[in-house]
C-alpha cells in the first residue's frame, strides 16, 4: 500500500513526534530513517529497507565505482550522511534530532505537516509547505511527468 495523506501533527516540548496511527500501520516498523528532503528545507522519512535500496540504487553503479564520481559522493554528504535510524517508542513516537529539526525549521511544540509521497513520508514546517504549492495544475504535472518519461 502506498503512504498517502496529508496529517496535522505537532512537534513536543522534548522533539518528539508522533507518527499518524494510519502511517505507522502502512510503514509496518519499528525504525524509520529521517534525513534532509529533496524539495525544500522539509525532511524525508523511509523504512530501513526502502532508505537502503534507494540509496543504493542512486550511488552504487554496475561496477561499484560511483564512489570515483563527485556528484555520487555529494549526493551522499548531503542525504545520507545527515540521515538518522531512529525508533519509534511504544506510543508511536519518534525523537527528531535537533540538527535535522533546526534544518527543516520544525521547532519545539509547533505544527508540522506529515505529508504520504507514495514510497515515503515528508516532514514539513506547514507555512513552508503551504508556500511549496505552486501554480502548475494537477494536469498539467501529469504532463509533465509523462513527456519526461517518453525522452
Amino acid at each position: 500500500m502506498l503512504l498517502t495523506g496529508e496529517y496535522i501533527c505537532k512537534v513536543d516540548e522534548k522533539g518528539r513526534l508522533s507518527i499518524p496511527s494510519r502511517l505507522r500501520t502502512l510503514l509496518g516498523t519499528s525504525q524509520v530513517v529521517v534525513t534532509k528532503g529533496f524539495d525544500g528545507q522539509c525532511l524525508s522519512m523511509f523504512t530501513p529497507e526502502f532508505f537502503e535500496k534507494t540509496v543504493t540504487s542512486a550511488i552504487s553503479g554496475d561496477d561499484g565505482l560511483e564512489i570515483l564520481s563527485p556528484v555520487a559522493r555529494k549526493f551522499t554528504r548531503k542525504f545520507v550522511s545527515p540521515s538518522q535510524t531512529l525508533d519509534l517508542d511504544a506510543a508511536g513516537r519518534i525523537n527528531i534530532p535537533q540538527s535535522l529539526r533546526e534544518y527543516a525549521d520544525l521547532s519545539l511544540k509547533s505544527e508540522i505537516l506529515v505529508v504520504g509521497m507514495g514510497k515515503f513520508v515528508e516532514l514539513w514546517n506547514r507555512e513552508r509547505y503551504e508556500d511549496l504549492d505552486g501554480d502548475e495544475s494537477i494536469s498539467e504535472l501529469a504532463e509533465q511527468l509523462n513527456r519526461s518519461r517518453r525522452s
